[in-house]
């Protein structure tokens, strides 16, 4: 199978059951479903069975007549609140067992409704930003040394919280110059999230716009 050029094109391939779109599936959003349940019970008894309720998803998604098969019906529409919709059911049952078990007082947790769509939300935009960065260091090795300086401007910016005038100094180069670079290295970082927000959630292009600026907002 070639490489998809959208989560649909994923979608349809593991729906089928084709035996590389369900690796790529799984290495596609593993993090966002394990990390999403682990937040949620941290400090719970249901933290002891993640890995199952982690499993629990993969087998609602690939079961013949399972949710990759009925989800493949709305291609074109957003992948992410599918995704989050088939978490949060298996979520709700392994919540209500264990209060049927041991009472709700032995969970100690707060409405799942609450919740957990935020910390699904905040895994996904970790998963597109993670894929971005990626996106945009792999085109700077093809384009070469200027690129993959820009690169390194946008890291010690973000990551190390560097001003503009402290790179300057550091680099020795004139601020108003780093400033020109600086703002040519946030729209192909943008262009990268953009593509990744297109791949996985698709919409018309203002929805795919809001997204693309609160994402860049939180990384400002």
């Amino acid at each position: 199978m070639s490489a998809p050029t959208t989560s649909w094109d994923l979608i349809r391939g593991a729906a089928a059951g084709e035996a590389q779109a369900r690796a790529e599936f799984l290495r596609a959003y593993e993090d966002v479903v394990r990390g999403t349940l682990a937040a949620r019970w941290r400090e719970s008894p249901l933290r002891q069975e993640l890995d199952d309720a982690v499993q629990d998803v993969w087998v609602e998604c690939f079961k013949d007549g399972g949710a990759l098969h009925g989800a493949t019906e709305r291609a074109g529409r957003g992948f992410r609140p599918f995704l989050f919709g088939v978490t949060v059911n298996v979520a709700r049952r392994r919540e209500e067992r264990r209060r049927a078990d041991g009472g709700v007082s032995e969970l100690g947790l707060e409405s799942l409704a609450t919740t957990l769509a935020s910390l699904f939300d905040r895994r996904w935009a970790r998963k597109l930003v993670i894929e971005a960065r990626d996106e945009l260091l792999a085109r700077a090795r093809r384009m070469g040394a200027d690129a993959m300086r820009r690169v390194e401007l946008l890291r010690l910016r973000f990551f190390e919280d560097l001003s503009i005038k402290e790179i300057a100094g550091r680099w020795r180069e004139d601020p108003a110059r780093l400033h020109h670079e600086y703002a040519r290295a946030r729209e192909e970082y943008k262009a990268c999230l953009r593509e990744s927000i297109r791949r996985h959630d698709p919409g018309n292009p203002a929805e795919v716009e809001r997204e693309l600026e609160r994402l860049v907002h939180e990384l400002a």
